[in-house]
Order: C-alpha cells, then sequence, then structure tokens
C-alpha cells in the first residue's frame, strides 16, 4: 500500500508541468542568465597590464637607465605591454586608432602624451614621477658621497612587508552567492509540492481528496507518503540543476559536494512541508494559496541576496532575529560556510535550524489535519 501510494504521487509530480517549470526549467534559465550577468565579478576592479608605447629616437637609446626601467616594468606579469614606435607619428595614430593607452617621449625629462585621462594613464604617470625622483635621488648621493655607488642597488631593491594569504581552501569569489541565493529559492519552491499534497488529501478542495477521505489507508500514512513522493521528485530537480551549474556552466561550489546535496535535501524537506503547511491552515482559494507562497518566498530569497548582494549581512547585523528565522538565509549560508570554512559548527547550526522548523512546521500541519471532519462529503 505504502509503494503504490508513494509511486503514484511521484508520478503524478512529474506530470505537473506548471510545478516542474518553476522547479527544473526555471531555474536553469536564471542560472543561465546569472552566468552571463555575474561572470565578471570576480575580475571586475584587478588591475589588467594595458598598452602603452614609447618612441625609440635617438634619446631613448641612449638612456640607458630609462630602458631598463621601462623594460623591468614590461612583460607578461607586469604592468605594461609595452609597444615600440619609430616615430612619433607612427605613435600619434596609434594612440588615435585606440591601440595604445598612451606613449613616451624619452627625454630629460621623459613626456607621456595620452588622448584622454583615465586610470591607466595615472598609472603611467605615477610610473614616470617615480622614476624621475629615485634619479634624482641616485643623482643626488652620488655628487656628494661618489663611493656610495655599491649600495644604491641594494638601497633600490623593492621590499614587501607583506604576504598575501587565503584563509580558506576554495579562492574569494563574489557570483557565487547568487548561485547559492538562488538554490535557496528553489528548495522553498517546494511548497508547491507540498501544497499539492494537502489539496489531494482535503476533500472540500478536490474530488481526489474527497475519494482518499473516504479511503480505509490512515490519514497518517497518505499525507507522509505524498509528502515523501513531493520531495523525491523536487530532490531531483534540486540536483539536476546544482550538477547543471558546476559542470555545464562551471561555477566552483568546492569539494564538499555531497553536503552541498544534503543540504539541498535539507531545503527540500523544509519547503515542502512549508507548503503544506499553508494549504492546511489557509482557508483562501487555491489562487491565493500560491499567491502567498510565492511572495513568502521572494521575500526571504531577496533577504538571503538573491536580487541584492550583501543585504543578507545588512539584515543579519540589523536584525538578526529575521536573518536567524529566515529560511532562505540559513540554507544560503549553510552553502556558504561549506564553500568558505573548514569548521563545520556554523554549517550544522544552520541545518538544525532547518530542521527545527521543519519539525514544527511538520507537527502542525499534522495536527491541523487531524483535526478536519466533514458532515458529508
Amino acid at each position: 500500500m505504502y509503494w503504490n501510494i508513494f509511486s503514484k504521487r511521484v508520478l503524478i509530480s512529474l506530470r505537473d508541468i506548471n510545478g516542474l517549470v518553476w522547479t527544473w526549467v526555471f531555474p536553469i534559465v536564471l542560472a543561465t542568465m546569472f552566468y552571463a550577468t555575474f561572470s565578471f565579478l570576480d575580475t571586475v576592479g584587478q588591475f589588467r597590464r594595458f598598452p602603452l608605447g614609447v618612441v625609440d629616437d635617438e634619446a631613448y637609446r641612449q638612456d640607458t637607465a630609462f630602458k631598463a626601467a621601462l623594460g623591468s616594468v614590461s612583460g607578461e606579469d607586469e604592468m605594461f605591454e609595452l609597444n615600440v614606435f619609430k616615430s612619433a607619428e607612427n605613435a600619434d595614430s596609434a594612440l588615435k586608432d585606440g591601440d595604445i593607452e598612451g606613449y613616451i617621449l624619452a627625454g630629460n625629462p621623459p613626456k607621456l602624451i595620452v588622448a584622454a585621462d583615465g586610470i591607466n594613464q595615472t598609472i603611467a604617470k605615477g610610473f614616470l614621477d617615480q622614476y624621475l625622483q629615485v634619479k634624482e635621488s641616485v643623482a643626488t648621493i652620488l655628487e656628494n658621497d661618489p663611493e656610495a655607488a655599491a649600495q644604491i642597488s641594494a638601497l633600490l631593491e623593492p621590499i614587501g612587508y607583506t604576504k598575501e594569504i587565503s584563509l580558506a581552501k576554495n579562492p574569494p569569489t563574489n557570483r557565487v552567492n547568487y548561485f547559492y541565493a538562488l538554490l535557496a529559492m528553489i528548495c522553498m519552491y517546494g511548497g508547491f509540492q507540498g501544497m499539492a499534497t494537502v489539496t489531494y488529501l482535503q476533500a472540500n478542495l478536490s474530488p481526489l481528496g474527497a475519494r482518499r477521505t473516504l479511503s480505509p489507508t490512515s490519514r497518517w500514512r497518505l499525507a507522509f507518503s505524498d509528502l515523501l513522493g513531493g520531495i523525491t521528485v523536487h530532490f531531483l530537480c534540486l540536483i539536476t540543476v546544482v550538477l547543471y551549474i558546476i559542470f555545464v556552466l562551471g561555477t566552483d561550489f568546492g569539494s564538499k559536494l555531497w553536503l552541498v546535496l544534503f543540504t539541498c535535501l535539507a531545503g527540500s524537506i523544509l519547503g515542502v512541508v512549508f507548503g503544506a503547511f499553508v494549504g492546511v491552515t489557509s482557508k483562501l482559494k487555491e489562487q491565493a494559496k500560491i499567491a502567498l507562497l510565492i511572495t513568502f518566498t521572494m521575500v526571504c530569497c531577496f533577504l538571503s541576496g538573491l536580487m541584492m548582494s550583501g543585504i543578507n549581512y545588512i539584515v543579519a547585523e540589523k536584525a538578526p532575529v529575521i536573518s536567524l528565522l529566515n529560511p532562505a538565509a540559513r540554507i544560503t549560508d549553510a552553502f556558504y560556510c561549506l564553500y568558505y570554512y573548514d569548521t563545520y559548527e556554523r554549517y550544522f547550526m544552520n541545518i538544525g535550524i532547518l530542521l527545527a522548523m521543519t519539525l514544527i512546521l511538520f507537527v502542525t500541519t499534522s495536527f491541523f489535519l487531524r483535526r478536519q471532519r466533514y458532515e458529508s462529503i
């Protein structure tokens, strides 16, 4: 009997086109849009070497010190992509065509020719200013103490006093949080499955519910089998979306994939049970219940960072209770902990909160279902 109820519920869920669109097709489309829109977030603001020109005239060839200094900051991992021009006319033409950000005329002092102001032009100007300062300092030292020539090279060697380290094994990223919030939204959309389960169990909501109410099978067994079938289909949709994001879109969720899927399972169970809770406790019409479910889900997802990055941290700081009770925020934070943290205390705290919410909603839903009685069907 149990397997028959469970399998029929799975088949009904797989035939529900509207439910599959919202929990499977729509998330895949939205994930693809996220990938196309936010792929630049991890590189925006990072310095990139830019093309800079220099005129290879007699002054440039004779000024070996300047030539060496310019060569030291030009290369694959340096500031400039150096372009050497035979004449100033050729450099002017490249500057007008946008092939270079500016070019340098060697001399005393060297001059920087640019077509517009910008960050790259400021960097090139800063290099020239620093070169002239060092050149004058070295000339002053040698003028006062000619024997200090042997120590100048040691004084000019750059010394680093800081070292960049990562506090986590995974590289920091700004775009992965959007995908975490998207998965949280899909988990909450499991409410469609839970609401359908309640509809199929209440005689006043559907003809199928009327027939099942008259069946000899206990309502507890019907509810449990239906919810499990809805969770199974919804979790399969979540697995598909996660694998699509990781292997097709190439978004790295870290090395703890099994815990990522476990988090999806916990979120899926919560979403389905929440939908059942809304369906059984509210006396609104079906469309109004769906609107209520979508509205609550969107508010929770907004506060978890789906539409605006960083809003979840603001809510956690200004209204910690709201953040703590927001299921989408707990799901998102659980994913965040798996990606950045080496310990699991905060992760299991989030999972514990999700399971506690699920238990409370399930007990309340069961209580309302047991109290329902019908004078006639």
